[in-house]
C-alpha cells in the first residue's frame, strides 16, 4: 500500500476524531482479545516472543482434552500479552500438527500487524534486534506508516508498524472515500482479472 491513491484534504481533524470516536463507540466488538496460531514448540515460541521481542508470557494453559473430539490429547495454549491487554496466542499440539503444517505464510495470505509506540526509534530498535538474532527483516515505508515484516519460528508473518505525521489525516480521508474506493476497485478488479473475478 502507498499514498498513490490519496489526495490529502483539508478535513477538520478534530471533527474526524469525533466521528471516529462515535463510530468506535457504536461497535460492540471492543478490541482484539487474542489472535491464535499454531506453534512447533512452546519453548521455541516463548524464546522468540518473550526473549527476542519482549512480549510477556502471561498464561501457559495445559489442556488435557481435545475440545473437538473429547479425546485425551494434551496440548499447550500460550498467551503473550500486548500493551493494550490483548494477546498473541499459540497452540503447541503435537498430536494435531505435523511439520507440513508450518510453511512460511505469504504475507498477503495472512499476517498479523501490530502498532508500536516510539516511532522510528522503536522500529529501528526491533529491526536491529531481529537482525542480530539472525532473522530476515523486510522494511516497507507505506507512506502512511512505516513497517517491518519478519517470520516467527512457526512461519507466521508478523508486522510491526509505526504511525507517521500523515497517518491520522490519511485514515480520516480514506474513511470519507471508502465507498468510492470500493467501486473503483470493483472496476479495476474486473478489468485486470476478468468477469470471474467479479464474484
Amino acid at each position: 500500500m502507498s499514498l498513490q491513491n490519496w489526495t490529502p484534504s483539508d478535513i477538520d481533524l478534530d471533527r474526524a476524531r469525533e466521528v471516529a470516536t462515535e463510530r468506535r463507540a457504536a461497535n460492540k466488538v471492543k478490541m482484539l482479545h487474542h489472535h491464535a496460531f499454531r506453534c512447533r514448540s512452546a519453548e521455541e515460541t516463548r524464546a522468540f516472543y518473550e526473549g527476542v521481542l519482549g512480549f510477556p508470557l502471561v498464561a501457559a494453559c495445559i489442556e488435557p482434552i481435545d475440545p473437538l473430539t473429547n479425546e485425551p490429547k494434551p496440548y499447550m495454549h500460550m498467551y503473550f500479552e500486548l500493551a493494550d491487554g490483548s494477546a498473541l496466542a499459540f497452540f503447541d499440539y503435537p498430536a494435531h500438527f505435523t511439520p507440513a503444517d508450518f510453511p512460511e505464510v505469504d504475507q498477503f495470505g495472512h499476517h498479523i500487524a501490530m502498532e508500536v509506540t516510539g516511532g522510528h526509534e522503536t522500529i529501528d530498535g526491533y529491526k536491529k534486534k531481529l537482525q542480530d538474532a539472525g532473522i530476515d527483516v523486510l522494511e516497507i515505508d507505506h507512506g502512511y506508516c512505516r513497517s517491518i515484516y519478519f517470520y516467527d519460528p512457526n512461519g507466521m508473518r508478523v508486522e510491526f508498524a509505526t504511525n507517521v505525521t500523515v497517518t491520522e489525516r490519511f485514515f480520516a480521508d480514506k474513511y470519507q472515500s471508502v465507498d468510492a474506493d470500493m467501486a473503483q476497485w470493483k472496476q479495476i478488479r474486473a478489468q485486470h482479472f476478468g468477469e470471474a473475478a467479479k464474484a
